[in-house]
């Protein structure tokens, strides 16, 4: 994991946190190699203000890196370039203005914020394929299931009635439900994509309605799910798990995105 932060003309921070390799360089110069104890390194710039570097880790997720200066979070340079959103003019890191504009630029917690809220619509879009392959999974499943029994059913009495979870079913109806039972599993899961996948576009407008709609949607699905049958509660539990991470971290994020935009 490669990290860079252009704190004005004169000074640079550059970190590498690698499995075998991991230093913090300042102004091309190494200042700190190997792991950072604590999570926290502090040092100073050549112009005496003091600069910590912190590491910490999520549930889930990479480490998140952040670097402050005199207690402000430094804005990271990414691999694309920050440009105005008013005017387009590509803009440096730290600059609290636009050059041409004048419009005052994000700050460090908005880009923070806006990088959470894009792992949780990230999220959302990871449910939708989930759920088509989920679907299409089960379909299957289901599919060879119902023609197992409809197999065993050809030369049925026609008269027969079948007792089923309290319900009785006639040859006929039992053959049809049958039928439609694999077809319904495909179309309930194509439906909940379908959702997932106008939710994670929509998110791009308004991220935290998105996501807490899709937090509930899904919460849904699980207990609806568990209910039928209380042997899914365990299954998928780490994907799960990650999922509602980064969904509430989504929310949270917004939520901030939402007061820093106030």
């Amino acid at each position: 994991m490669d990290k860079v932060w252009e704190i004005d003309d004169a000074n640079r921070v550059d970190a590498k946190f690698a499995p075998f390799r991991k230093f913090v360089r300042l102004n091309g110069r190494e200042i700190h190699k190997g792991k950072i104890k604590k999570g926290k390194f502090p040092f100073a710039l050549p112009d005496g203000r003091n600069a910590e570097l912190s590491v910490k880790s999520p549930f889930v997720g990479a480490p998140e890196i952040e670097l402050r200066v005199d207690g402000n979070l430094m804005v990271e340079t990414g691999k694309e370039p920050i440009r105005c959103g008013e005017c387009g003019k590509r803009a440096k890191p730290y600059d609290k203005f636009c050059g041409k504009c004048g419009r005052k630029m994000p700050t460090a917690e908005h880009y923070a914020a806006q990088k959470n809220v894009k792992h949780a619509t990230g999220a959302i879009k990871a449910l939708a394929i989930l759920f088509i392959v989920f679907g299409f999974a089960m379909y299957l499943i289901t599919k060879g299931q119902a023609d197992a029994t409809l197999l065993q059913l050809q030369g049925a009495d026609p008269a027969s009635t079948y007792d089923i979870h309290g319900k009785t079913f006639t040859l006929e109806e039992l053959r049809a439900a049958l039928v439609w039972e694999p077809r319904s599993v495909l179309i309930v899961n194509l439906v909940l994509a379908a959702i997932m996948g106008v939710l994670a576009v929509w998110g791009e407008y308004s991220p935290l309605g998105a996501v807490v709609v899709a937090m509930a949607t899904y919460g849904v699905v699980l207990v609806a799910n568990a209910i039928v049958d209380p042997a899914t509660i365990g299954q998928g539990i780490v994907v799960k798990i990650i999922i509602i991470a980064f969904l509430v971290r989504g929310i949270k994020a917004a939520l901030a995105l939402r007061a820093l935009n106030a």
